[in-house]
C-alpha cells in the first residue's frame, strides 16, 4: 500500500494531538493522537468502525528530511487531520505529508496551523506493542 492509500485508511476525526516527538538521530517524527481509528469501508468513510482503534496511537514518519510547523509558535494540542499526501517532485520515494493541527490556549484562543513533513515512510504504532509497525 502506498503512503497516500495508507493515509486514507486513518481516521482522526474528533481526535487531538497529544505530542510530537522529533528524533533527529533516527530521522523519525512521531505524532501521538489520543485515538487513531481505521477506515475500512468500501465507501471510504469511517462508519464508526472501532475494531482497530489504537488508544494514544502514534503516527510514525521515517527517513524524515524535514518538518515544518506554521505559523511559528504553534503548539498542536487539539484537532488534527491529514490534509494532503503528495510525491516530492523528482523523488519517487519521498512524500510530503500535510496535516492540519489546532492549538488552544488556557484563554480558549483557537488557531489552526499546518504540519508539513517530508519523509520516505509512514506507519502506525500501538504504544502497547511498539515493536510492531502497522502498515496495512
Amino acid at each position: 500500500m502506498n503512503p497516500k492509500e495508507f493515509v486514507n485508511t486513518i481516521y482522526l476525526g474528533d481526535r487531538f494531538c497529544k505530542s510530537i516527538l522529533i528524533d533527529g538521530y533516527s530521522q523519525t517524527v512521531k505524532i501521538q493522537v489520543n485515538m487513531i481509528s481505521r477506515t475500512r469501508s468500501i465507501s471510504g468513510d469511517w462508519e464508526y468502525y472501532n475494531d482497530e482503534n489504537i488508544d494514544n496511537g502514534l503516527i510514525v514518519f521515517t527517513e524524515v528530511d524535514s518538518i515544518m510547523l506554521e505559523p511559528n509558535g504553534l503548539l498542536p494540542n487539539d484537532a488534527i487531520e491529514f490534509e494532503n499526501v503528495k510525491i516530492v517532485d523528482g523523488e519517487d520515494n519521498k512524500f510530503i505529508f500535510e496535516l492540519s493541527a489546532a492549538s488552544c490556549n488556557c484563554q480558549g484562543d483557537y488557531e489552526y496551523g499546518l504540519i508539513r513533513i517530508i519523509a520516505k515512510g509512514i506507519h502506525l504504532e500501538d504504544p502497547t506493542n511498539p515493536e510492531i509497525r502497522i502498515t496495512e
